[in-house]
């Protein structure tokens, strides 16, 4: 009899820890630093949210949706307040069942479109079950750029090195745009050996995004263009590698 007693409470106590469980929803954002939204153009966001001291996987998912509103982000100055974001802006709306606060840990991962491009950027924040944290939600800003290099060899040793770049949310550089190619610098490190053999500046040719750079090479060998994109107002870098290889003269 003690035994089936002891069964009973086993199970009415287990029960009323899982009906204590509430599922509690958090909309997730990401944000290109001095940009916008980062979502479904660029390949979107894998966001992870997990317990900060245990490590369990609360959820996961995908920040999709678009990059939000320009004249918001970018044109106006935000009041404090003022919502960021409309009903498509790219977000990821988590949902943990959680019986008890919890501090938990959210990670983001983008543009996955661009794997080359790939930042990383996580906060931790305390949940409180059955207190949504919705409309803007939880943003985390990632800075970096996407860029996207190549190299073209021509028999004369010359080496053209092109890359097409954009912010992290896919926002276009243009000669007179919001994302302006002057405030930005281009340069293609070309290495043989792991040694730096020359750095090349690489210029804006337009229309969106495209950079190029040449230089000549007349040592034979395997070479590696490392380009990069440089931001000094606001941090921003990207980083791309393109191999080479200058044939000997026959």
């Amino acid at each position: 009899m003690n035994a089936i007693r002891l069964l009973l409470t086993t199970l009415c106590l287990s029960w009323a820890f899982s009906a204590a469980a509430e599922p509690t929803q958090i909309m997730v954002r990401a944000k290109a630093v001095d940009a916008k939204f980062i979502g479904t153009s660029v390949g979107g966001v894998k966001a992870v949210i997990e317990d900060a001291e245990t490590g369990e996987i609360l959820d996961t998912g995908w920040i999709s949706g678009d990059t939000g509103d320009t004249a918001v982000l970018i044109k106006n100055p935000l009041e404090r307040g003022q919502r960021q974001t409309t009903d498509t802006t790219a977000g990821y709306l988590a949902t943990l069942d959680i019986e008890t606060p919890r501090l938990v840990r959210i990670s983001l991962f983008a543009p996955y479109g661009y794997r080359q491009s790939l930042q990383a950027a996580s906060v931790t924040t305390w949940v409180i079950p059955g207190k949504p944290i919705l409309g803007d939600g939880i943003i985390l800003n990632m800075t970096g750029f996407i860029v996207d290099a190549w190299t073209q060899v021509l028999e004369s040793g010359e080496v053209n090195i092109m890359t097409k770049a954009a912010l992290l949310c896919g926002c276009p550089i243009t000669h007179d745009g919001h994302w302006q190619a002057d405030n930005y610098q281009a340069t293609a490190i070309i290495m043989k050996e792991d040694k730096t053999i020359t750095e090349v500046p690489m210029k804006f040719v337009g229309p969106v995004g495209m950079f190029r750079g040449k230089t000549t090479l007349t040592d034979p060998g395997h070479y590696k263009a490392i380009v990069t994109l440089y931001d000094k107002q606001h941090g921003n870098v990207g980083v791309d590698r393109s191999m080479f290889e200058v044939p000997a003269k026959k």
